[in-house]
């Protein structure tokens, strides 16, 4: 709604109720004034009102982005991450989003400002990837602001460079037993059996306690994990996960069972807190050393060979969770399935990272057909 006034100068000023601010409940308002008629300021008002409902203005406010993103991070956004997570976007908003665009009012910062600011970092040496992580930090900040209608626009969408996606390496059935078979009678074997058959995270294997396995039913409930605190460097077992997807529960086959069967009545009674997987003095384990660990095994592994064109693909702790779930598709089963499995937040998510898999499961499929019309 507009009202208009003629000043003592004879010019026409306009006001334009915006509706009240929702973070401060004041009522928001656009002043404009030096129209030499009413019939100006009329024209002003409308064409003001048609560019806010297309999302081509912005409310007045003189909140400063750097304001607003602290306000945003620490009253809302940090409440729904995991730690480290929360480590990552402090990163990217006091090393990145403030020094460059915090002085910006967030009602002023257009589409323009943020395409240079993503340039300059890509020209600064940046990663395509760690530069797209950057502008989704601040998207969610906007995303926020125009919920609150302190905007009326998203002003990141923008040209960024398109980058190869980063291949997955895997292991075949036969590779993964022959690793298997090489770690059997080490500390490791335990760890890297429940990952092989289960696809968790190395911090959620780590984080397994035997009060969340059904051994009867044969099911693993995913409700905790261990991490690294990057800030404060200490090794925290935490109730708090990637996402809530990553909350779920897991079948495992009987032999997987019968295995944690036999490992729970070998563990040491000192183990209070109950967690499957221990270090090798009975505490807590950490992560990384189950990932360092099984990254010198595969070393020792591949130099033990006589032949090295049977070397084991070199790979990390995570591509056995990439192994278990690549073994899966090509067996068939379901994407939805190996979804939930993997905790993924969607199926899109699963069939973009095991794209790779997409050949071979398409040549089964020709080859069921040829066994099933052979004679026709």
């Amino acid at each position: 709604m507009a009202s208009f006034r003629k000043l003592s100068n004879g010019k026409w000023e306009v006001t334009i109720d915006l509706g009240r601010n929702p973070s401060t409940g004041k009522r928001m308002r656009k002043f404009k004034s030096g129209f030499k008629t009413k019939k100006e300021a009329v024209a002003y008002a409308s064409s003001f009102c048609v560019d806010i409902a297309n999302g081509l203005n912005v409310i007045d406010n003189k909140v400063l982005l750097k304001d607003f993103i602290n306000a945003w991070y620490n009253e809302y956004k940090s409440k729904t991450l995991s730690i480290n997570t929360k480590t990552s976007y402090r990163s990217r908003i006091d090393n990145y989003i403030i020094p460059y665009l915090g002085d910006i009012e967030i009602g002023r910062l257009n589409t323009a400002t943020v395409q240079q600011f993503y340039n300059e970092l890509i020209n600064g040496g940046l990663k395509p990837n760690s530069t797209k992580k950057i502008i989704e930090v601040l998207t969610g900040c906007y995303k926020y602001a125009k919920k609150l209608n302190l905007v009326n626009y998203i002003p990141t969408d923008i040209e960024k460079i398109s980058q190869e996606k980063e291949k997955v390496i895997v292991w075949n059935e036969e590779q993964l037993k022959s690793f298997l078979l090489y770690i059997k009678d080490s500390w490791l074997y335990m760890p890297i059996l429940i990952i092989s058959l289960t696809g968790l995270r190395v911090g959620e294997l780590c984080g397994l306690r035997w009060d969340n396995i059904d051994l009867e039913n044969g099911f693993i409930n995913i409700r905790e994990q261990v991490i690294q605190d990057k800030t404060n460097h200490k090794l925290i077992h935490t109730s708090i996960l990637k996402t809530n997807s990553a909350f779920r529960s897991i079948s495992i086959p009987n032999s997987l069972v019968n295995v944690l069967t036999n490992h729970k009545l070998n563990q040491s009674e000192s183990n209070s807190k109950g967690f499957v997987v221990l270090s090798r003095d009975n505490k807590m384990c950490n992560p990384r050393n189950v990932s360092m660990d099984f990254t010198k095994k595969l070393e020792r592994f591949n130099k033990s060979l006589e032949d090295y064109t049977k070397a084991l693909p070199k790979i990390s702790i995570h591509g056995l969770r990439h192994t278990h779930a690549t073994i899966l598709l090509l067996k068939g089963e379901n994407i939805k399935v190996i979804s939930k499995r993997l905790g993924h937040t969607s199926t899109q998510i699963t069939w973009d990272t095991y794209s790779h898999v997409i050949p071979e499961m398409e040549k089964k499929t020709a080859d069921l057909l040829d066994i099933m019309f052979d004679d026709i």
